[in-house]
C-alpha cells in the first residue's frame, strides 16, 4: 500500500490494458458498421486490421514508458545499495 501511495509502483499498466480491449472492440464495432452501413466489405476489413493495428502500437507505446520507468527505478535503486 504504501508503494502506491508514495507512487512508488504505478498501476495506470493495468488500465493500458483495459483501455486496449476496449480499443478492440470499438474498431470492431466500426469495421462492422462500414460493412453494414454500405460502406463495403473492404472498407470494413481495412479499418479493422489498421484500427486494431493502431490501438496495439499506441497501447505498447504507453507500456514501453512505463517499462523504461520500472527500469531505471530498478537503477537508481541498485546505484543506492
Amino acid at each position: 500500500m504504501q508503494d502506491l501511495l508514495s507512487f512508488n509502483r504505478m498501476i495506470t499498466p493495468v488500465f493500458i490494458h483495459v483501455i486496449y480491449w476496449i480499443g478492440i472492440v470499438a474498431v470492431m464495432l466500426a469495421g462492422f458498421g462500414f460493412v453494414a452501413g454500405g460502406g463495403g466489405i473492404l472498407k470494413g476489413l481495412l479499418a479493422m486490421v489498421v484500427g486494431a493495428i493502431v490501438v496495439r502500437v499506441g497501447c505498447e507505446v504507453l507500456i514501453v514508458l512505463f517499462r523504461i520507468n520500472d527500469n531505471l527505478a530498478a537503477i537508481r535503486n541498485s546505484k543506492q545499495m
